[in-house]
């Protein structure tokens, strides 16, 4: 009999050590579910932010000229000009500032 009971404890112990492997792969699953969205509406906000960047040079290529806007703010006058042809224009006010 003390065989068997040696056996019910050594079952008893993998039962439990393999719930606690199951909670503990359950609990990195979801860590790595909220990081995968968190560092996807992070790249949303990156690609937005870029996009403003973009506008923001193609506006200013538009109003003072992709050679004046490359020498001001240190690009490639190629880039500039392929960002003006590209990019939506943002409509601003005479501050500036976009509406």
């Amino acid at each position: 009999m003390a065989v068997r009971d040696e056996v019910r404890d050594a079952q008893r112990a993998l039962a439990i050590l393999d719930a606690a492997h199951r909670r503990a792969v359950a609990r990195l699953d979801q860590a790595l579910a909220r990081r995968s969205d968190v560092l996807a509406e992070a790249d949303r906000q990156v690609a937005a932010a870029q996009g403003g960047v973009e506008t923001a040079i193609a506006d200013m290529a538009r109003q003072v000229s992709a050679d004046l806007t490359a020498t001001v703010l240190g690009l490639d006058v190629a880039e500039v000009r392929r960002l003006a042809k590209s990019c939506p224009t943002a409509t601003t006010n005479t501050n500036g500032r976009a509406r």
